[in-house]
């Protein structure tokens, strides 16, 4: 009989989920295309670039808006049960409060997990492909993703170092480049060259991502730096140099926070470790999308303890103020993220705190509404 109690509750959870979820995703679209409408009025565009870009935009926009829509249907769900005496009935039944709301907290739970799932696949490869179709196609960009670096420089092993005026991730060529190597604090070698360019090697041998290529340096010249006061100075049309280093590990697009999953995020940390740069905004975004699914949990329990809080001919008044605290609570978690940015705050700290802060205040409310 209990089960059969909480799959009846459980139900009333997904027809509200699945329709909040569809209209406010479709409300967010039609925002922002109207956001762009000049792009798409001003240019040529084809009606199929336009619907390809709406499709890839839209996993983005499910997974920003389902907490919200977790909140809409734990506060239908309830509402109703509530309305029709089904609440009143349960509870003269033996069942206490919280043992109502579980199912609908497990379906929450599921919804994360659903979130989790789709922002980890599908939502950043889309994303990325749909900016990829708003600055390349439609607005004629070509280099959008910052392929194009100046002023690179990086370790190529031991005493060894490398740096370029220009690194264009296009075509894999460093233009102005240098390699010295250093010993006990002197330099003891130098290749400088116009340009050095990414070669395929004859016979990869797999061990590595970078062990099938090396760098071909062009119009170099090489100087040796020995005992003798005078170094010794040859010049190559093209010289081979093999480092543990390749354009794989120095193209480094411009992040694109929903483009990216937690796997790409790991990739590009390790990047910038690899050339010195900070890594603090990665390490944000990070906790951010690890902490995201969380959000599904806590709008339930915000929405539950509202249902309870009003009723009658209160109803309304707790959807608008529920809506009101799902917002805020998005709101706060960008608010977070951008001060992990600026390193106010930890990048842990950033993620992890709103979901603690309204956790906190989600469990007081529903002290509160005497569902303890």
């Amino acid at each position: 009989m209990m089960k059969i109690f909480q799959r009846y509750i459980a139900k009333g959870f997904w027809g509200p989920f699945l329709g909040s979820l569809a209209v406010f995703t479709a409300l967010l679209l039609l925002g922002n295309i109207f956001g762009h409408l000049y792009v798409f009025t001003k240019g040529e565009v084809s009606i199929f670039v336009f619907l390809k870009y709406i499709l890839c935009q839209a996993p983005y926009f499910m997974v920003k808006i389902m907490p919200i829509a977790t909140l809409l249907a734990v506060l239908m769900a309830l509402g109703k049960m509530v309305a029709s005496g089904e609440w009143k009935a349960g509870m003269a039944g033996g069942w206490r409060p919280f043992d109502m709301i579980k199912p609908l907290l497990l379906c929450a739970a599921m919804a994360g997990l659903i979130q989790f799932a789709v922002q980890e696949t599908i939502a950043p490869e889309l994303y990325l492909e749909s900016e990829h179709i708003f600055r390349r196609d439609i607005r004629g960009r070509d280099d959008w993703a910052r392929l194009v670096v100046n002023n690179v420089s990086f370790s190529a092993g031991e005493g060894k170092f490398i740096t370029c005026k220009v690194f264009d991730g296009r075509i894999n060529t460093m233009h102005d480049v240098m390699l010295s190597e250093y010993s006990e604090g002197k330099i003891k070698y130098s290749l400088r060259a116009v340009t050095a360019v990414w070669a395929k090697d004859a016979e990869p041998d797999g061990k590595d991502a970078n062990a099938d290529g090396h760098w071909e340096f062009r119009n170099a010249v090489e100087t040796k730096y020995g005992n003798s006061p005078v170094p010794a100075v040859k010049r190559y049309k093209t010289k081979d140099v093999h480092v543990p280093v390749g354009p794989g590990d120095l193209i480094l697009e411009n992040l694109v926070p929903d483009g990216i999953n937690l796997k790409g995020l790991n990739g590009r940390i390790s990047k910038l470790k690899l050339v010195g740069a900070p890594s603090v905004t990665e390490r944000t975004l990070m906790w951010c999308k690890l902490s995201a699914p969380f959000a599904n949990l806590i709008m339930a329990l915000i929405g539950a303890a509202m249902a309870l809080m009003f009723t009658g001919n209160s109803r309304f008044y707790s959807y608008g103020l529920a809506i009101g605290i799902g917002f805020l609570f998005w709101a706060s978690l960008v608010f977070s993220q951008e001060v992990g940015n600026a390193e106010i705050m930890s990048p842990a700290m950033a993620g992890i705190s709103p979901i603690a802060l309204f956790g906190l205040f989600s469990a007081w409310i529903l002290k509160k509404a005497r569902a303890f």
